[in-house]
């Protein structure tokens, strides 16, 4: 069971609640505004340090609270047991702890909680900025291969170096800088692509079964011209990016294209079509995940009856249910969704002005 058990405080509208969570799916229904997404917001701070809802986290601190405390007890059948603790502040002061030690950095806190969010936002991974499907793309790397995080420490750092020197113009230092840009830049660009051959065919798999119609092709752009060697092009674009006062190309512009008949899938699919695609991805993501790992995804998904038709909502949710994984899943309506899933493989809560409230099996 990834989550066993949640305890928190001072999180927006939420009142203190301690509660065993179960391993498959954890239902949560009520009405607007009763906190449904608030939880699934917590577990997500947890994880990440970051909110799907809001960039400035002082909005998450409730009004008559000044803190945000929240513990959580894991259970991973590869990993182990261990206790996470969170204190955030109004003030933005943080403090993270696994098994009571202090941590420095939110990846620890993030390796132990592989989440995945689908939410009305989760769709700007079509619509939205390179960057959206880039993070999405690292989300996968960093989860499966333990070489990434560090290869990804060390480009930025030597990008930040490169931007300073150009912004300096200090075209001496440049030789220098472009080295170790390159070498960390193609250790980047290794892993990600390995990664996406490995995930085509199972988002392929996946997609033909929440809709068969859809024909998707994933095109992986390393963020320069893939037919030229990277130190090559930053050599040629060297005095624009003297310039400009920053690096033109490397990973940190790589691109995940989503297409179909070679063209943008966003300017082509319906609304319901990118919904399906955009699931499809999600999930397709943590299956190689499991896969490769022996480790379950934990799946947040905000009001799914608005998200998805009734038919791709069914498919949706077996195969989340064949993943045998953990989810938290939240809907205005008790009954769109619950008879989808096992009796003995959920929880169901109802959520009343910010109190979570279980209930039994037959209610």
């Amino acid at each position: 069971m990834p989550i066993r058990q949640i305890k928190l405080s001072g999180l927006r509208n939420l009142q203190p609640l301690d509660f065993t969570m179960n391993s498959g799916v954890n239902f949560i229904y009520g009405a607007n505004g009763s906190g449904k997404t608030s939880l699934l917001e917590a577990i997500m701070l947890m994880a990440t340090g970051k909110s799907f809802r809001t960039s400035h986290i002082k909005h998450l601190t409730s009004h008559e609270s000044d803190r945000i405390d929240m513990q959580f007890h894991i259970e991973d059948e590869s990993m182990g047991e261990c206790v996470l603790d969170s204190l955030r502040l109004k003030s933005g002061d943080h403090l993270l702890k696994l098994n009571g030690s202090v941590l420095t950095a939110q990846s620890e806190a993030t390796h132990w909680l592989p989440v995945q969010v689908i939410d009305p936002n989760t769709f700007k991974l079509l619509t939205g900025s390179p960057e959206e499907r880039r993070q999405f793309l690292d989300w996968g790397v960093f989860h499966v291969e333990q070489r990434f995080l560090n290869h990804w420490k060390v480009f930025r750092k030597q990008l930040q170096q490169r931007n300073a020197v150009l912004k300096q113009k200090e075209v001496e230092w440049l030789t220098t800088w472009n080295k170790g840009f390159v070498e960390s830049a193609l250790a980047i660009d290794e892993l990600r692509q390995a990664y996406i051959d490995r995930f085509k065919p199972v988002f392929e798999n996946i997609l033909q079964q929440l809709d068969s119609s859809l024909s998707i092709d994933l095109h992986y752009h390393p963020g320069w011209d893939k037919d030229s060697d990277l130190g090559q092009v930053i050599e040629r674009q060297q005095e624009r990016d003297l310039v400009l006062g920053y690096t033109q190309s490397g990973p940190h512009r790589a691109e995940l294209r989503i297409r179909t008949n070679k063209q943008p899938a966003a300017e082509i699919l319906s609304r319901g079509q990118q919904k399906t695609v955009v699931a499809a991805l999600k999930i397709a993501q943590g299956a190689l995940f499991q896969d490769e790992t022996q480790r379950r995804t934990i799946y947040l998904v905000d009001d799914l009856a608005s998200e998805l038709d009734e038919a791709h909502r069914h498919s949706f949710c077996k195969l989340l249910e064949d993943l045998d994984c953990q989810v938290y899943i939240t809907s205005i309506d008790k009954e769109k969704l619950i008879d989808v899933w096992k009796p003995m493989n959920r929880k169901v809560f109802r959520m009343e002005e910010g109190k979570l409230i279980e209930e039994s099996q037959s209610a």
